[in-house]
C-alpha cells in the first residue's frame, strides 16, 4: 500500500507536469486501499482476498476551463500522463465561473494508519462464529471485512492534507428450518468488534424467526433496529439535506427551513468527528468537514454545501464537496441521529408498544418519490409481532412503502443503543433504535 510519503511524492510529481504542460491551477487527489475480505458458511471458508489498489487523480484549470483524468497507475509516468489528459479535457471545456481552490488548511486528522492483516486472528473470529452457529442447530454465512483508505490531496495553492482510516465489519446470517436472522458490528478495527456477539444476536433471531405467520398489509407501530433505521437515513444523505437538492427544488427542505419537519424528538446531525463514525474528516476539495445540525428538535436548521453551492449562496462551505467536478452537489458523509433517554435500546421500546412488529432490517430499500423521501423496500432477516410489549412470534416479510418525512413526524421513542450501522449501497450513519406509529406496509410475502 502508498505511504503518505510515497503519496506525496506522486502527486507532487502530478502537479509540476500539470504546470509543465500549461495548467494554471491544479488539483490531485490520491487514494489508496488495503482490503481484506472473508466469505465463510458453516462448513468453510469460500473466498479469501487480500488486495492493494490505488487511484490518483489530477483536476486543472486553464483559462476558466478545468478538466479531470484518474489513473490506477501510481507511478511518476502514470501521473504525468493523467496530467496531461486532464489539461487536454479542460481545454475541450466550456468555461465556468469556478470557484477557488481552497489554500492550506487546517485538520484534525483521524490517523488510524494501515489495516494489520492477521490471518490467525480472522480464522479464530470466522471460527468462533460458525460453532455459535453449529451449537444451536443453525447453518452460517458471513463475512470478515476490512478495508484500509489513505486519502491525500494536494493543490497548487498550497493545500496538503491527508488522512487515514479503516472500516472494519463482521456480519452473520443464520439459519435453522425456515427462519432466518442476521446481525452485523462496524467499526474502526476488528478489535473493536465482538464476533461471537454478532453470532449470537444472529442465532437468537434465526430461532425466534421459526413459523413465521402471515399478517395483513396496513400501517403498524413498529421498533426498527439501528440497521433498519440506517436504510431510511442514508437516503436523506442523498436526496434531502445536500444544498444543491434544496436549490432544485427535489428536497422536502427546500423552502422550509426554520420549520418543523420532524417529530420534537429528532434531532439529525452530520458529524465526521463523532467518536463512533468513520471515514475521511476533509472533503472531495480538501476542506475540513464541519459538524452541522441539520434538525434539532424537528426544526430543518440548515444544509450540507460545497464551495459550488456556497458560492450560489453566498455562505461558505460546510466540507461537504464530493470530488470536483460534480453534478451531484454536496451531500452528509456522517450523518448522527441523537440518541433518547429509553436506556436499554429495542428491549425498552419494544416494552412500550401494545401491538406492532419489531423490524431487524430493510433490503433493497429504494426511493419512490424523492420530495417527500418516500421509499419502499422489504423486511429481511427477522420480523416479529409484538403484543403488549412482549414478541409473540415471527412474521413473514413484508414490503413497506412509507415516507421518510410523515414517519419521522410519528417517533414515539428513540433508544439510547447508538451504533454504527449500514445499508445496502454503502454509507454510513450513527442512529440507535426508534418506535415509530402507523409505519406503512403495502404488500406480504409467502417467506
Amino acid at each position: 500500500m502508498l505511504d503518505p510519503a510515497r503519496a506525496r511524492s506522486l502527486a507532487e510529481h502530478a502537479l509540476s507536469a500539470a504546470r509543465r504542460a500549461g495548467a494554471q491551477q491544479a488539483e490531485v487527489t490520491v487514494e489508496a486501499q488495503d482490503e481484506e475480505l472473508n466469505r465463510f458458511t458453516h462448513e468453510h471458508p469460500v473466498q479469501n482476498v487480500l488486495r492493494s489498489t490505488a487511484c490518483v487523480s489530477v483536476r486543472v484549470r486553464v483559462d476558466g476551463r478545468q478538466g479531470k483524468a484518474s489513473t490506477g497507475s501510481p507511478t511518476p509516468e502514470g501521473v504525468a500522463r493523467a496530467a496531461e489528459r486532464a489539461l487536454a479535457v479542460a481545454r475541450l471545456s466550456p468555461a465556468g465561473d469556478l470557484p477557488p481552490l481552497p489554500g492550506p488548511q487546517a485538520h484534525a486528522l483521524r490517523g488510524a494508519g494501515p489495516l494489520r492483516a492477521d490471518p490467525e486472528a480472522t480464522a479464530g473470529a470466522v471460527g468462533a462464529v460458525t460453532e455459535a452457529c453449529r451449537a444451536q442447530g443453525c447453518r452460517a454465512a458471513g463475512i470478515h471485512h476490512g478495508v484500509s483508505t489513505l486519502r491525500l490531496l494536494m493543490n497548487t495553492q498550497g493545500n496538503a492534507v491527508h488522512d487515514w482510516d479503516t472500516v472494519a465489519q463482521v456480519s452473520v446470517s443464520a439459519f435453522r428450518d425456515e427462519g432466518a436472522g442476521w446481525a452485523c458490528a462496524i467499526g474502526d478495527g476488528h478489535r473493536a468488534l465482538d464476533a461471537p456477539s454478532v453470532a449470537a444476536r444472529a442465532v437468537d433471531k434465526a430461532l425466534a424467526s421459526r413459523a413465521p405467520r402471515a399478517v395483513p398489509p396496513g400501517r403498524y407501530d413498529v421498533v426498527l433496529e439501528p440497521a433498519a433505521v440506517s436504510s431510511l437515513l442514508l437516503f436523506t444523505a442523498s436526496h434531502a439535506f445536500g444544498a444543491q437538492q434544496v436549490l432544485d427544488g427535489s428536497s422536502f427542505v427546500a423552502g422550509r427551513l426554520g420549520e418543523p419537519v420532524f417529530g420534537e424528538n429528532v434531532t439529525l446531525t452530520d458529524d465526521a468527528h463523532h467518536p463512533l463514525t468513520v471515514g475521511p474528516v476533509f472533503d472531495g476539495e480538501g476542506l475540513p468537514r464541519q459538524r452541522v445540525t441539520l434538525v434539532e428538535r424537528g426544526v430543518a436548521r440548515s444544509v450540507v454545501h460545497d464551495q459550488v453551492t456556497a458560492k450560489r449562496l453566498g455562505c461558505a462551505s460546510t466540507g461537504h464537496s464530493l470530488p470536483q467536478p460534480s453534478r451531484d452537489g454536496p451531500q452528509p458523509g456522517n450523518l448522527c441521529l441523537q440518541p433518547g433517554a429509553t436506556a436499554g435500546g429495542t428491549a425498552e421500546l419494544i416494552r412500550g408498544m401494545k401491538r406492532g412488529l419489531l423490524v431487524t432490517q430493510f433490503h433493497y430499500s429504494n426511493v419512490v418519490e424523492p420530495t417527500k423521501l418516500t421509499l419502499t423496500g422489504m423486511t429481511r432477516n427477522g420480523t416479529f409481532f409484538v403484543e403488549n410489549g412482549e414478541i409473540v412470534g415471527a412474521v413473514k416479510n413484508m414490503r413497506y412503502t412509507e415516507s421518510v418525512v410523515e414517519a419521522l413526524k410519528r417517533v414515539t421513542g428513540i433508544g439510547s443503543d447508538l451504533r454504527l450501522a449500514s445499508a445496502l449501497f454503502g454509507g454510513w450513519v450513527v442512529v440507535p433504535s426508534v418506535r415509530i406509529e402507523g409505519f406503512g406496509f403495502s404488500s406480504g410475502t409467502e417467506f
